[in-house]
């Protein structure tokens, strides 16, 4: 590879626009040698990135590179701040190349640790669930093509694109039966909903959502495992309700998201926009904007503020792991990679701060997340965490 086609790389990606074959092409160059990979690592200070990217575009577009050089560095120096106290050189290093608006920790001096055995690559997640229809009829819908896939009464279910159904009811008659359909993600996997009132419904992994093909009567309720995000669409008469296990949201019109993950300590509903009233076994609350309810399995029933753009990151392709503990955001890992985390001995806590990419492959966020204190290797579809 050369040095123009390398730095061109790793800017496209320290800014975000990487394509899948481009990351397996640095990440392949890297691999076919020792002095590969410290070359890369030789590449840590941002300046020489940008001296060497300027250099780059000049000899691209002698008339217009210094001016889109200049603009690049500008919305990079505008982009979100990763920082991850005690973090070593050679994770801020790969950081820079692959973490929306690096910047080295106030740590970056510690030693680096040993290189982690992450081989063989684990891609991301991607855009697949299954469709139960209320027949018992399993549509895999990132096997199906666009278009229509199913009727149902006065309802006809379609896939827009590869990431969305919608449902599109007609001027038929309700007679007031239900039949409900249930889409369920695997691990490693997301997809987007249409409901046919209107509402949309961003499934994240391994989770699912029951709800009717067309909604009568005097509201509007689904089932929800796992996590969503919901922009209800307004109908004043008909309330929207989401339940989760015990856990029920009443909604009129608003934006949310509701975790409930069975391997979780709590059931999180966290308001983004509009109004709610949570319930759980008598006990109940309004949120306000900004505001999230804790229902955890032992009873304890907690109301905090919440930084709603760490809850809904998930659903703009982004970990947010905002003062998240190691553990925390490794049963995230675990979830949108399929993989199985043990760990051995007394890993020390760590809280992170930041924000990077779902996009990556988990090598990728290994290496950024481990440390001194901590180490990773794969087994199989195994994340052994050791100190």
């Amino acid at each position: 590879m050369t040095e123009d086609r390398l730095v061109s790389l790793i800017t496209r990606q320290w800014s975000g626009v990487l394509t899948p074959a481009e990351v397996q092409e640095l990440e392949g160059w890297a691999a076919e040698a020792p002095q590969n990979r410290r070359l890369l690592d030789s590449m840590s200070n941002e300046e020489d990135l940008l001296e060497k990217e300027l250099e780059l575009w000049k000899r691209i577009d002698p008339a217009q590179g210094f001016a889109n050089w200049v603009s690049r560095r500008q919305t990079r120096r505008r982009a979100r701040i990763f920082r991850l106290a005690g973090w070593s050189a050679a994770a801020c290093l790969l950081a820079a190349v692959a973490v929306i608006g690096l910047r080295r920790s106030s740590h970056s001096n510690a030693p680096v640790p040993a290189t982690v055995a992450v081989v063989p690559t684990v891609p991301p997640g991607r855009n697949t669930a299954t469709l139960t229809l209320a027949s018992g009829r399993k549509i895999l819908l990132d096997s199906a093509g666009t278009g229509e896939l199913a009727r149902q009464g006065n309802a006809k279910l379609v896939k827009v694109d590869n990431g969305t159904i919608a449902y599109s009811v007609t001027g038929a008659k309700e007679d007031g039966t239900l039949t409900y359909n249930t889409l369920a993600t695997p691990r490693a996997a997301q997809f987007k909903l249409k409901l046919p009132d209107g509402t949309l419904v961003w499934l994240n992994n391994a989770s699912s959502i029951r709800y009717p093909a067309n909604f009568s009567g005097s509201t509007r309720t689904v089932e929800l495992t796992g996590e969503a995000y919901f922009d209800v669409a307004k109908d004043a008469s008909r309330p929207f309700i989401v339940k989760a296990g015990s856990l029920s949201v009443d909604v009129l019109g608003t934006g949310f998201d509701v975790s409930a993950y069975s391997d979780e300590p709590a059931v999180l509903t966290t308001l983004v926009k509009g109004k709610i009233r949570v319930e759980r076994n008598g006990q109940q609350a309004v949120l306000v904007p900004g505001q999230q309810v804790a229902a955890a399995g032992d009873g304890g029933w907690t109301v905090k503020p919440a930084n709603t753009e760490a809850v809904t990151a998930w659903r703009d392709g982004l970990f947010n792991f905002d003062d998240a503990d190691l553990h925390t955001a490794l049963r995230q890992l675990a979830r949108w990679y399929d993989v199985d985390v043990e760990f051995r001995g007394a890993v020390p806590a760590k809280r992170l701060q930041g924000q990077m990419q779902r996009s990556l492959t988990l090598n990728q966020v290994l290496e950024i997340l481990k440390d001194k204190d901590v180490q990773f290797a794969l087994q199989g579809r195994k994340l052994i965490v050791s100190p």
